[in-house]
């Protein structure tokens, strides 16, 4: 019995096993091996930028903007106190979304719970996360990690509007 397991685990100690066959080559090549690393010279020029996923395209594919609360003093009837932005961020709907979220300055966390969205925006970190909107409407999230005194005041507001109604928003908003 302890022949076959000698020979497996100390292939120096090539002993024959009691039933006289040999170990197999399989596991005869388990020890360490000599090859040396493939090293390859790699360039930045090599990999796609945004740049060049944007030439030619239709609508955007790639874009970033800063959204802010609005003020009290500013809310307008039918506005959400604490949850409105001046800029929302819109969305198609029937389309898989990739969002890019990394943060500037501490730790933040990107949420909307009514799309099954949570991923922390770490400074030098890029998280990426999907999701895939079904119905049209507009869905409400915040900051949801404890990063400073105005925690409290980062909300994220996604309207998400059909295909069509998006490519034409796209085409007059997003090319600035």
């Amino acid at each position: 019995m302890l022949g076959p397991l000698t020979a497996l685990f100390w292939p120096a100690n090539r002993r024959t096993p009691a039933g006289g066959a040999s170990v197999s080559p399989a596991l005869a090549n388990l020890g360490t091996q000599s090859r040396k690393p493939v090293v390859r010279d790699v360039k930045a020029e090599d990999y796609a930028t945004p740049e060049k996923y944007l030439e030619g395209a239709e609508i955007p594919t790639f874009y970033q903007f800063q959204s802010n609360l609005v003020a009290d003093e500013d809310l307008k009837p039918g506005m959400v106190r604490n949850l409105e932005v001046d800029k929302r961020l819109t969305l198609p709907t029937r389309t898989h979304i990739r969002f890019l979220v990394t943060g500037q300055d501490v730790l933040h966390s990107f949420s909307v719970p009514s799309l099954g969205i949570k991923t922390d925006a770490t400074p030098g970190r890029i998280n990426r996360i999907n999701t895939f909107i079904q119905r049209e409407g507009v869905f409400y999230g915040q900051c949801s990690e404890l990063c400073g005194t105005l925690h409290g005041f980062m909300p994220i507001v996604v309207e998400a509007v059909a295909p069509e109604t998006y490519a034409a928003h796209a085409r007059k908003w997003y090319k600035e």
